[in-house]
């Protein structure tokens, strides 16, 4: 018997091996920033490393149902991963977009990166 909470999961599952091909560069930046922090810490013992692990919950922005196979095929485009995981449709819904950042210092400057990526 499989209630709402395996349903869940099982969702989840099934979310997660549709979009194991894919590499979201925004997502390996923060990570990379989060543990490039951390080393920096460890290593020059000025300020505590996080203690225990690091939980990171980024399930909302999956689609809600799995998308058909044509929605995530490969085209052969520097969007591969993304279009793995949010389909084709989202894709050119970002691609439509026009943004516009007033001040590009540290923290504009790491956002420039991640819309060009």
């Amino acid at each position: 018997i499989i209630n709402a909470e395996d349903e869940k999961i099982v969702a989840m599952l099934k979310h997660m091996a549709s979009g194991s091909r894919a590499i979201l560069s925004p997502m390996c930046a923060a990570v990379g920033g989060i543990v490039g922090q951390e080393v920096l810490k460890a290593c020059s013992g000025k300020f505590t490393p996080i203690q225990g692990f690091l939980y990171l919950d980024a399930s909302e922005t999956l689609p809600d149902a799995l998308l058909p196979s044509d929605e995530v095929a490969l085209s052969g485009t520097r969007y591969d991963s993304q279009i793995a995981v949010f389909g084709k449709s989202m894709q050119e819904k970002i691609m439509n977009q026009a943004q516009f950042l007033v001040g590009a210092g540290a923290i504009g400057c790491e956002m420039l990166k991640n819309w060009a990526l």
